[in-house]
C-alpha cells in the first residue's frame, strides 16, 4: 500500500517529528510554535474547568493569545434537544463558533463527552487535537481501562 501525502500533510509530519519526545503539554507548545499559531482555542468540559484554566494559563505563559469556552458557557437549554435534558446543556456547536469568531488558528478539546467532541470537530474551522480525554471512572486516566 502506498501512501501519497500533500505537501501540507509532509510539513505537518515534520512539525510532528520536530515536536515529540515530551511530555504532551511541551509537545503542544512545540507544535503550534513551529506551525506559527498564535491565537488557541481552548473547549473544554465544565467537568474539568481547572485543567482547562490550567493549560490556558500555561499557553498564555508560553506566549500565545488564548480563547476559553466551557461547554455549558453559552446558556443553552437542553430541552430543544429533549424534555428530558431540561436545564443547562452542552453546547459544542456554540463553542466551535465561538472559537471561529475569534479567528483561533488552532482549537484544543479538553474533556469533552465523546459526542461532543464529534460536534465540536464538525464546526471548527481551525484543526484541533485532544490535550484530555474524560474519563469520570477512572480519574482521567483512560490507559487504565487498557491495563
Amino acid at each position: 500500500m502506498t501512501c501519497v501525502y500533500s505537501s501540507f500533510d509532509k510539513d505537518i509530519m515534520y512539525r510532528t517529528a520536530k515536536s515529540t519526545n515530551k511530555s504532551r503539554l511541551q509537545e503542544l507548545i512545540d507544535f503550534a510554535k513551529l506551525s506559527g499559531f498564535k491565537r488557541l482555542g481552548i473547549a473544554n468540559c465544565v467537568v474539568v474547568q481547572p485543567y482547562a484554566e490550567k493549560l490556558a494559563e500555561l499557553l498564555r505563559a508560553a506566549g500565545f493569545e488564548v480563547f476559553i469556552l466551557g461547554c455549558r458557557d453559552s446558556g443553552f437549554d437542553g430541552r430543544e434537544i429533549s424534555e428530558e435534558m431540561a436545564g443547562p446543556c452542552c453546547d459544542p456547536i456554540s463553542q466551535a463558533e465561538y472559537l471561529n469568531n475569534a479567528h483561533t488558528d488552532f482549537n484544543i478539546m479538553v474533556g469533552l463527552c465523546l459526542g461532543h467532541e464529534l460536534i465540536f470537530q464538525r464546526h471548527s474551522k481551525a484543526e484541533f487535537t485532544t490535550f484530555l480525554v474524560k474519563d469520570l471512572s477512572t480519574n482521567n486516566r483512560t490507559i487504565e481501562n487498557l491495563e
